[in-house]
């Protein structure tokens, strides 16, 4: 014959012994989901960090700033110029600097500068402003030049996203939230 005991004991999972599974179910939850928006979120579609490096004034504050075009080395410049005029009591010292932009492009007959990303796609960054006597190079709107400046360390980096990217265009009233919105590259380019 054989005998059954059964237990007299609940052995269902207590309230205290599930919570504290929750600070565990918690922190997977969180490292899943971050690692969602860090995927969506990829930063900039171009990002050139200028190869020169400066030193200037710790104190000191940017007195002017110009992109210009260096046609015999094909390369987009930084003009940055520095001054320590509201830390002297005296005579104002200016500190210019210029650092390269490698990997930017420029088409004569448009007046336009472009980069390329590393997936290989185009993207204007810049292009020719005619004044009355004089041209200047303007950042486009999709595109930004940051100077980066820690303890007097200057680095300088060019950074664009894509014309058509949807951040760059507010939705039209009454329209599908989900819908893209589209720019038509040569519109922009005329």
């Amino acid at each position: 014959m054989t005998r059954i005991i059964l237990s007299s004991v609940d052995e269902s999972p207590t309230i205290g012994a599930m919570l504290r599974y929750v600070p565990l179910l918690a922190l997977a939850l969180n490292l899943f989901f971050s690692g969602l928006l860090c995927a969506a979120d990829e930063g900039p579609m171009i990002s050139i960090t200028s190869p020169d490096k400066a030193t200037t004034f710790v104190y000191g504050s940017i007195k002017e700033r110009a992109l210009v075009w260096n046609k015999k080395e094909k390369v987009l410049i930084a003009r940055v110029t520095f001054t320590d005029a509201e830390q002297s009591s005296g005579q104002a010292n200016d500190d210019r600097h210029d650092f390269r932009l490698p990997g930017v492009s420029f088409d004569e007959a448009k007046g336009f500068f472009f980069a390329t990303s590393a997936k290989g796609v185009t993207v204007p960054v810049a292009h020719i402003k005619k004044a009355l006597f004089f041209k200047t190079i303007e950042v486009l709107p999709n595109a930004a030049v940051r100077i980066l400046r820690e303890r007097g360390n200057v680095t300088v980096l060019l950074e664009a996203i894509s014309p058509n990217d949807p951040a760059m265009h507010p939705s039209p009233k009454n329209s599908d939230p989900d819908g893209t919105h589209k720019v038509d590259a040569d519109k922009i380019l005329q």
